[in-house]
């Protein structure tokens, strides 16, 4: 399923993976860490879930490179795996894609994984209306390697209203939590939870629309968990999002 171009020693490293969801915010949260921390493309993701597709380099406006439906980046300063996933995942085939790269998680060594996804908005109940609109479902054992979730987890209130962090432990709380319009997250959480690999859910409650705001959100919530990068930078975008909305209207129209 995944197709290397360099041998690389995961052991230890984060994976990075966008659950194609509401909005694509997990997928643009992607794209602004590529841009912003540069790491190299080392691989391709096939497998039949995912419907394919090809097109010109979304960061750079020079290259002649193609780019396919599922990438694979590395980045050896932040020890990261970065997926990103550029079309749709197929239901009846997604069980099938988690297992194998759960598979691939447990082989290659990859300490945790962190799942970027939107979430329908207009399924939110009263108390999560008014409560944060970026929320994680953390693992224990994700919980034990991050300090920032911890300090998280042991400080907030009690009031499901404001809390932000869920602790889900398969083991002794065997519910489904709702992650309406959030792809296969729920499923890729789940499998990683039974299948011991540390993991992480970051979702944003989101409309369809413009959702840049929604993938700077995530991915700012992010770097408070990994410090990845300064606090105050600028999430800068690729070129490829300069025709996401596509030419203006001609002013004869008016």
């Amino acid at each position: 399923m995944i197709h290397l171009q360099e041998s690389v020693n995961f052991k230890g490293c984060i994976l990075i993976f966008p659950s194609v969801s509401v909005g694509n915010a997990g997928q643009l949260a992607v794209d602004l860490l590529i841009t912003k921390m540069n790491p190299r493309k080392i691989g391709l993701i096939w497998h039949s879930a995912i419907m394919p597709m090809v097109g010109g380099d979304p960061y750079s406006s020079s290259e002649t490179a193609l780019t396919t439906s599922g990438e694979l980046f590395y980045s050896e300063q932040w020890k990261m795996v970065i997926f990103q996933i550029r079309s749709p995942i197929m239901q009846e085939k997604s069980q099938d894609f988690v297992d194998r790269l759960i598979e691939w998680i447990k082989e290659n060594s990859i300490d945790k994984i962190v799942i970027l996804t939107g979430i329908s908005d207009y399924m939110r109940n009263d108390s999560e209306i008014v409560g944060p609109s970026v929320k994680s479902v953390v693992s224990p054992t994700f919980a034990e390697k991050c300090e920032a979730l911890k300090r998280l987890v042991e400080n907030q209130t009690s009031d499901p209203q404001t809390q932000s962090v869920i602790l889900y432990d398969a083991s002794q709380e065997p519910k489904k939590i709702s992650m309406h319009g959030g792809g296969i997250s729920w499923k890729l959480f789940n499998a990683c939870n039974v299948g011991g690999v540390a993991a992480l859910v970051l979702m944003k409650y989101c409309s369809d629309g413009d959702n840049i705001p929604d993938a700077v959100k995530l991915c700012t919530y992010l770097n408070t968990l990994l410090n990845l990068v300064p606090f105050d930078c600028d999430w800068e975008s690729p070129p490829s999002w300069t025709g996401m909305f596509g030419n203006p209207p001609q002013l004869g129209l008016y």
